[in-house]
């Protein structure tokens, strides 16, 4: 996408989610959208062999209830 079609999704979205974004916000959130898709499009092209497997998935502890609120087990 160019800076003018990120800018125009970035105001767009944020209309559709009743957002208020002064245009100087929205450049500033635009910059960062930009620069996070450039990152990603960076990750996804470096080779991995495929025996490389995933992170596991990362699932919280649960909260254990106590009688003066939630502790950690």
């Amino acid at each position: 996408m160019t800076p003018p079609e990120v800018l125009a999704y970035v105001k767009a979205t944020a209309a559709m989610l009743e957002l208020p974004l002064d245009d100087a916000r929205a450049e500033r959130v635009a910059g960062h959208l930009t620069l996070s898709a450039a990152l990603a499009k960076a990750l996804d092209a470096y080779p991995l062999a495929p025996d490389i497997e995933p992170a596991e998935v990362y699932c919280p502890a649960p909260f254990v209830s106590g009688g003066d609120g939630l502790r950690w087990p």
